[in-house]
């Protein structure tokens, strides 16, 4: 999947250059977190367009889409006849109480701001990890010394072996970029 980020952005963060190897490597982190962060925190998908065809069926003439970030209704189709049909956000209403097969392209044209910030952030704490030659951590690091080297863990509780983000982090994202959030200002 498409990250939020670049390899450059992480680069420029950590205010270091990468090999084309280690290139790939940010990359594939990139991705991952993007995914983590679009299907375990947000539950859609936010970031590229997106276009596809579903079947629905219309309660009382109405289809609320199963994505928001609409960007256009291509098509909305009874069999091979084209529908009429009025949109508001991601809801379509028509005369109809037939299946329709609705294609539409859904998904912000650019990368939001803040998903690339806490893109760049979660890599940029995992290469960190790696690089200081601790491995990947979901939880629990509590201290890191550098004299007489020293790490120190502290109690994870439940969060222990989950990747997790900040819990106002989490429920700031979902409220800009859940289902629930409406689209106007994202397009």
């Amino acid at each position: 999947m498409v990250a939020f980020a670049k390899p450059d952005d992480v680069a420029g963060t950590l205010k270091r250059t990468f090999s084309s190897d280690e290139d790939d490597w940010v990359k594939l982190l990139l991705e991952q977190s993007a995914d983590y962060l679009r299907y375990s925190v947000i539950g859609q998908h936010v970031y590229p367009p997106t276009t596809v065809t579903f079947t629905a069926y219309p309660v009382g003439g109405r289809v609320t889409l199963p994505q928001s970030y609409v960007q256009e209704i291509v098509s909305v189709k009874a069999g091979d006849d084209d529908v009429a049909y009025t949109r508001f956000e991601d809801v379509i209403e028509g005369v109809w109480e037939q299946a329709v097969d609705v294609t539409f392209t859904y998904g912000a044209v650019s990368p939001p701001a803040d998903l690339a910030g806490v893109n760049i952030a979660m890599v940029s704490s995992a290469i960190s990890l790696v690089e200081s030659g601790l491995g990947v951590s979901f939880g629990g690091l509590s201290s890191l010394a550098l004299d007489d080297f020293k790490v120190a863990f502290a109690d994870g509780g439940d969060k222990t072996g989950h990747l997790t983000l900040p819990a106002l982090t989490a429920d700031n994202l979902r409220r800009a970029y859940g289902a629930d959030s409406g689209t106007a200002e994202h397009r």
